[in-house]
């Protein structure tokens, strides 16, 4: 078996993979050990796409990873101790004057103002829902992004299971956050910008300007999150 490490300790951690009897592989691993604080894994995602990952907790602020010795979880995964979560990801495309681009998300996609003595003006459609809104902005989650120390549970202080939720950050009129099923298609056009778009913690931001538009929705891609029982 094939192991990468993301994160913290690299060096030390390549040691104890090969004592277990793996082989540490960084070009083509079959499994990849994420070390260190829950984004770790949403990079890891980006780095190595749909393969297996192992969130080891490395960090006091880790909501998800297992707190436990690398011994341990190898041990573990060698005796087959374990069950693997799927994560469908979301993906948002942008339309600008000039291109088109897109950008993938495991936790979430996230849309808000630049600057912050201005607030963001935009449209939003969804279903039956359609509604002009002023403020910071909106947070599109997964149910995986919506867990606690998330950025959608922050503002929404709900978790869900199943659908994609919408959550509005310091808008100026009250609105509940929203859960929409999955095939939902959400549109977002910029009525007054400047704002940004991102996805996760990738620095890979696309900037907004009035009459950009935006559709997020759920792809097929999958992230795999190996948990140990």
């Amino acid at each position: 078996m094939k192991i990468a490490v993301v994160g913290k300790e690299i060096e030390e951690l390549k040691e104890k993979v090969k004592e277990k009897g793996f082989e540490y592989n960084e070009e083509n691993p079959e499994i990849v050990i994420c070390y260190g604080g829950d984004g770790i894994f949403l990079i890891a995602e980006r780095i190595y796409s749909g393969i297996p990952k192992i969130l080891v907790k490395g960090s006091p602020i880790s909501n998800k990873g297992h707190e436990t010795k690398i011994e341990e979880v190898l041990g573990k995964f060698n005796k087959k101790e374990f069950e693997v979560q799927e994560i469908k990801k979301l993906k948002a495309v942008y339309q600008g004057a000039f291109e088109t681009r897109s950008l993938v998300g495991v936790n979430d996609i996230v849309i808000r103002n630049s600057l912050p003595t201005e607030a963001l003006r935009f449209k939003l459609k969804v279903k039956n829902f359609e509604k002009d809104f002023i403020g910071d902005g909106l947070v599109i989650a997964t149910n995986y992004g919506s867990s606690q120390g998330a950025y959608f549970y922050s503002i929404a202080r709900k978790e869900f299971e199943k659908g994609i939720g919408i959550a509005f950050n310091n808008i100026t009129k009250k609105q509940e956050s929203k859960i929409v099923s999955e095939d939902n298609k959400i549109e977002i056009e910029i009525t007054r910008g400047p704002g940004v778009l991102v996805a996760d913690n990738n620095r890979d931001y696309i900037n907004l300007e009035k009459g950009d538009k935006i559709k997020i929705f759920q792809t097929n891609e999958i992230a795999k999150r190996i948990i140990l029982k």
